[in-house]
């Protein structure tokens, strides 16, 4: 299986994985009495829950890829990562920060937010937004409090990076190590979620990131999976059978206190098991026609802007919507979020994502000094072609 077409169908798994992010606040444009009333369709409206599971664990997979793709573990650079992560992340999270704050400055209706901006502002751009909300939940800026998310992910990664570099010589060891960490953030998670305020256990990084272990765990396992006994047939079913399982496990999620025990935990695995399936060349017509078409592949590889930009969207347009009806708020909010992310992913993400193609970068991470330097630049159609396991670590 090529390497596009593997980053396509992890774009397709996170392109469902927005999907169940955006429905789950719809409440802001749409009524939500008939959807909770029916149990066989609010999984599929109050799950965003799940949605951020699946970019947790993508997340993890993807950065043991990118940090062991150009060079043994032993030579691993989490320095070079951190700085490709937060260049990937932040500008299109700096844009939307200074339209918030711009909107915020000229907008009546939401006066009652500028005393927290500031504050709101720094914690975002520090990534310790979950931190915040959770001892100013009334004070700080409703319409960021998607953002916990990113703050939960960078901390995510800051760990694991530390994590592996201290455990680069030792990659048996390594394996168990994680495997034990994960337990141990199991536990925590099942016991937080018994004894705690379910809003501060929900963005606290130390119960939401065993998701992103997972996927840690699934790339360094990935060679002691590739065995003979392992046929491309196997591999196939177990991606299928993975992808199909998914929609089962939301019905297990759609309600807190069971994402936060088994629900969760069982669908980690399964995202999981579908990304290490995929890496090892398993795929089928099936896989392709789900997660490899061409719109929820889109979804996917815009998954950043629309996480970032969807909610605060949402949020505007109800309170200047006062008095619509349902239907035209919910085609006014979806559409201002389209047009919003297309031009935000044109002017900020893909030049950033062709910027991070550029080969200097693989010079930064084998040490070589002048990366940048005597370098032609390439062309648009070369970096189209090019892949680079880092390029997938969107959202």
């Amino acid at each position: 299986m090529t390497e596009p077409r593997r980053v396509e169908l992890y774009d397709g798994l996170r392109g469902f994985a927005i999907v169940l992010v955006v429905l789950s606040h719809g409440w802001q444009l749409w009524p939500v009495a008939w959807i909770d009333s029916h149990a066989w369709v609010r999984p599929f409206f109050r799950n965003g829950n799940s949605g951020v599971t699946v970019f947790l664990v993508a997340a993890g997979f993807l950065m043991f890829s990118a940090l062991t793709s150009r060079r043994e573990l032993t030579r691993m650079r989490p320095d070079t990562a951190l700085v490709r992560r937060l260049v990937r992340v932040g500008p299109t999270l700096w844009l939307f920060l200074v339209v918030a704050v711009v909107v915020s400055a000229v907008d009546g209706s939401a006066k009652a937010w500028h005393s927290d901006t500031s504050a709101s502002v720094g914690h975002v751009l520090t990534y310790t937004w979950n931190w915040y909300v959770q001892g100013n939940l009334v004070t700080s800026r409703p319409d960021f409090g998607h953002l916990w998310y990113l703050s939960v992910d960078m901390q995510a990664f800051v760990v694991m990076a530390g994590f592996l570099y201290l455990l680069r010589r030792r990659p048996v060891g390594l394996l168990w190590a994680l495997g034990a960490f994960y337990l141990v953030l199991l536990w925590w998670r099942f016991h937080a979620a018994d004894t705690e305020f379910i809003f501060q256990v929900l963005v606290r990084t130390t119960v939401r990131m065993d998701p992103f272990v997972v996927g840690v765990i699934a790339a360094a396992a990935l060679p002691q999976l590739r065995r003979p006994g392992i046929t491309a047939r196997a591999l196939a079913w177990y991606a299928a059978v993975s992808l199909v399982a998914l929609v089962p496990l939301l019905y297990l999620c759609d309600h807190d206190m069971p994402y936060l025990r088994w629900g969760g935990t069982v669908l980690e695995w399964e995202v999981a098991l579908f990304l290490a399936a995929v890496a090892l060349g398993g795929t089928s017509a099936f896989v392709q026609r789900v997660a490899g078409n061409r719109p929820v592949v889109l979804l996917g590889q815009t998954s950043l802007p629309l996480y970032i930009w969807h909610y605060p969207i949402f949020m505007f347009v109800e309170r200047h919507t006062t008095g619509w009806s349902w239907q035209a708020v919910t085609v006014l909010g979806l559409a201002a979020t389209a047009v919003t992310c297309v031009v935000a992913d044109r002017l900020v993400d893909r030049p950033v994502t062709a910027f991070l193609r550029r080969p200097g970068w693989r010079d930064l991470d084998a040490g070589v000094p002048g990366w940048f330097a005597g370098r032609a630049r390439p062309t648009l159609a070369q970096l189209r072609t090019r892949v680079d396991p880092e390029d997938a670590v969107r959202r």
